[in-house]
């Protein structure tokens, strides 16, 4: 029986400034944009908010955040009363710390850091301790802060439609002629994890069709197997372009703008 599956980029895709932590920022060590997107492989400032003292409501003197791998670039912004400084493991920084400051119980300050994010979208916790003297309140498990990377959205999406037939993951992608003849980039996703990267050029009309067959041995000798619920998402320039889920379908048709 064949599967059939339509789906076209949507707003929701647009959050890719969205910050979480488990519980309420005003509470706990959190992570600021201020409004900016973290995209990957893109550059930008994040800011660890420190919204008190540690327990007893002693005054923090020193804030060590951990840096999770992919981040590159990464600079600790001068704060006023503290030393800023970097922990390297050969040339990757694995934590920035500020030191020697006298941040009061009643009085938040944020702490920047300059990175280049992860190439790979996802979700990101970033450990923070925060020192008050001989006391220490670590912020981790769960209230760990955290950073959601994101694709950067198109102005123009794709229509993607994935059929299943014959052991065979047909992909369809339906496009204005604003992209004909550019290169993209379908990743097929498992469980959150890539099984296959497929690069197609697209043609006059903006539109191209690839097959995949659903079980095999990928180019990095690796062996995968499509299911339903794998994700297609298809990226131009690092840009999230337009996805569709294997085994779910939807009643209205997007056309390709022709």
């Amino acid at each position: 029986m064949q599967k059939i599956i339509r789906g076209i980029l949507v707003g929701a895709l647009a959050l890719g400034g969205l910050i979480t932590t488990s519980t309420s920022a005003s509470a706990h060590a959190s992570i600021q944009l201020y409004g900016e997107k973290a995209t990957p492989g893109g550059y930008g400032v994040l800011f660890v908010r420190i919204p008190h003292g540690c327990t007893g409501g002693l005054t923090t003197d020193k804030v060590v955040v951990s840096i999770p791998a992919g981040f590159a670039s990464v600079r600790p912004q001068l704060v006023v009363g503290f030393t800023a400084g970097r922990t390297m493991s050969g040339t990757t920084v694995t934590e920035v710390h500020w030191s020697g400051g006298a941040l009061k119980n009643s009085e938040f300050a944020d702490f920047g850091i300059s990175v280049r994010y992860p190439l790979t979208a996802g979700s990101y916790g970033l450990k923070v301790v925060q020192h008050c003297g001989a006391v220490t309140t670590t912020w981790d498990g769960a209230n760990l802060p955290t950073l959601v990377v994101a694709p950067k959205t198109a102005s123009y999406p794709i229509t993607v439609e994935a059929t299943e037939h014959d052991g065979a993951m047909k992909m369809i992608f339906d496009a204005s002629t604003i992209h004909a003849g550019k290169r993209v980039v379908a990743l097929i996703k498992v469980d959150g994890n890539t099984v296959r990267k497929v690069g197609v050029v697209l043609d006059d009309r903006g539109d191209a069709k690839v097959s995949v067959a659903m079980r095999g041995t990928n180019p990095k000798g690796e062996n995968y197997r499509i299911l339903d619920g794998a994700v297609v998402e298809v990226t131009m320039d690092k840009t999230l372009v337009g996805m569709a889920t294997l085994g779910e379908s939807t009643s209205s048709e997007h056309g390709g703008g022709h």
